[in-house]
């Protein structure tokens, strides 16, 4: 083989390697890997509140995309406080790009055997969604709409190429369970979720004077309010269908919980997890509708920042 010939060969060969990507080639990632848990701000008249998540759907404007969870993940929402969260989806790969919502899928309708089968211990181990409440009674969760719709979270998010997103979807159990009259045995499940980029958010914490979480009737909680509003107090939504939110009402909950120190002394204090940075007031209340202060304590939440409120006996006048 002549000189010219076997340039012109091996000229052929590296063409023929470089279109078919290999090495050397300029890829383009086209998907990402994307993580995805679920936490809450608790309710003090529960022991349990069992979700059964079997699908996560996402929606793009080019696509939709239905992650099936096979088998489907059992979740009591009331062991993932604070800022921790219980994993439903670990770097799932995905269509990189601008999601417009995302569907969290739940086995819970209206009239179904909710919590048949649990054996009463910490877990989830009956059927559905399901609550059980202080005094041991169990009642089947049922979302409306939610055999089709499920729990939509309308929040738009960004799944990088070759990147990975880590979001939690916080819900607000104090707001999102309703009994209504007429629905009974059926305890309703209102969406009331933010998700939220762990990247992008901040943590408050605090201690709460003993002679107020130990005052007689008290559910002692720590409620968080946008800055500037005036606190709404939460009750029975008799609209369990209704999706209107008021600037006024709660953006985070938390109950305020005794610890024993090592040296044997007795604390109360609470976390909220996965707060958007910006500015709030935080709120003691024993009830739900009267706060200490009444006007709240400024807040600063700062992405991976932690901030601390404090709520003391107030002075006498």
């Amino acid at each position: 083989m002549n000189v010219n010939c076997r340039i012109s060969t091996l000229a052929v060969i590296a063409a023929l390697v470089a279109a078919c990507g290999g090495s050397g080639s300029d890829k383009t990632a086209t998907t990402g890997f994307l993580s995805l848990g679920v936490s809450d701000s608790p309710i003090h008249s529960a022991d349990k509140v069992c979700i059964t998540f079997n699908e996560i759907e996402l929606k793009s404007a080019s696509e939709t995309t239905v992650i099936t969870l096979d088998p489907p993940r059992k979740v009591n929402l009331l062991s993932f406080q604070g800022a921790n969260a219980a994993p439903l989806l670990i770097d799932e790969e995905v269509t990189a790009g601008d999601y417009q919502w995302m569907r969290l899928g739940v086995d819970a309708v209206r009239g179904t055997n909710g919590g048949i089968g649990d054996t009463g211990g910490d877990g989830c181990d009956g059927e559905a969604s399901y609550i059980v409440m202080e005094d041991s009674s169990v009642y089947n969760l049922y979302v409306p709409s939610g055999a089709n719709t499920g729990l939509k979270l309308v929040s738009g998010f960004t799944v990088p190429a070759n990147g990975s997103p880590d979001f939690t979807a916080e819900f607000d159990l104090a707001r999102s369970i309703t009994a209504p009259p007429g629905l009974s045995p059926d305890v309703v499940l209102k969406p009331v979720i933010r998700l939220v980029n762990n990247v992008e958010v901040g943590t408050l914490t605090g201690v709460v004077a003993t002679e107020l979480a130990t005052a007689e009737a008290c559910e002692p909680s720590v409620y968080v309010f946008d800055d500037g509003v005036t606190p709404n107090p939460i009750g029975i939504d008799d609209d369990p269908g209704s999706t209107e939110t008021d600037p006024n009402d709660t953006v985070a909950t938390a109950m305020v919980n005794e610890q024993m120190n090592n040296d044997g002394s007795v604390e109360w204090n609470y976390t909220i997890g996965f707060m958007l940075p910006g500015n709030y007031e935080a709120a003691f209340t024993c009830d739900g509708e009267t706060f200490e202060p009444a006007d709240g304590k400024p807040a600063l939440i700062e992405v991976n920042g932690t901030a601390e409120v404090n709520f003391e006996v107030p002075m006498p006048l």
